[in-house]
C-alpha cells in the first residue's frame, strides 16, 4: 500500500532502493552515486514543500517518490533552455520515483506518483526522464509532456511537465 510518509524512514533504506534501481541499465550508477543521492535526499527533506510517498513490501521499503516545491522562476540548473513561459511560476519538482524490480508491473509507480502529487497547490509538476528508460513511456501515457532537455551527461534526458491544478 502506498502512503504519504510523515517522515523519512531510515535513509539507508532509501539508499538501498535507489541503488538497486539505478544500478540497472540505462543508468548503471555505482554505490558512490547512491551515497550522493542519500545526501541530496537528506538535504531536500529539510526544504519547505518537501513530500515523499512510500510503498512497503513485508515491512521493507520497496519504492518511493519524492519532490520539493520550487519557487517562481526556478528551473532545472542543467536545462538546455529557459523554462517555457507557462512554467515560470512555482512548481513541484519530482526528484525521484523508484520501485524495486520485484514490485514493478503492479501499479506501484503510478500510485506513488499520483499520491505524491495529490493535493499539491502548485500549477505544474516537472520531472526529468531518460529517453532510454522504460519509465519514459509510462510518463507519457500518464499525461506528462516534454517541455525541455537537460545538458551534460547522461545524454538524452528530457524535462517533462504535467498540470496539477486547473489553469486560470
Amino acid at each position: 500500500m502506498v502512503e504519504r510518509a510523515a517522515e523519512l524512514r531510515h535513509l539507508q533504506e532509501f539508499r538501498d532502493v535507489y541503488h538497486r534501481v539505478y544500478r540497472e541499465p540505462p543508468y548503471r550508477e555505482d554505490a558512490a552515486a547512491a551515497d550522493e543521492f542519500t545526501e541530496q535526499l537528506a538535504e531536500h527533506a529539510t526544504l519547505p514543500g518537501f513530500s515523499v510517498t512510500t510503498v512497503l513490501d513485508g515491512g521493507v521499503l520497496g519504492g518511493f517518490a519524492y519532490g520539493v516545491r520550487r519557487a517562481r522562476g526556478w528551473w532545472h540548473p542543467r536545462a538546455a533552455a529557459p523554462a517555457p513561459r507557462g512554467l515560470r511560476r512555482s512548481l513541484f519538482y519530482v526528484y525521484e520515483l523508484a520501485v524495486v524490480p520485484e514490485l514493478r508491473g503492479r501499479g506501484h509507480g503510478r500510485e506513488l506518483l499520483e499520491t505524491l502529487l495529490a493535493d499539491r497547490t502548485e500549477p505544474f509538476a516537472v520531472l526529468a526522464a531518460s529517453n532510454k528508460a522504460p519509465a519514459r513511456e509510462l510518463y507519457r501515457r500518464w499525461g506528462w509532456a516534454k517541455v525541455g532537455e537537460l545538458t551534460g551527461p547522461p545524454d538524452g534526458v528530457d524535462l517533462l511537465a504535467r498540470p496539477l491544478t486547473p489553469l486560470p
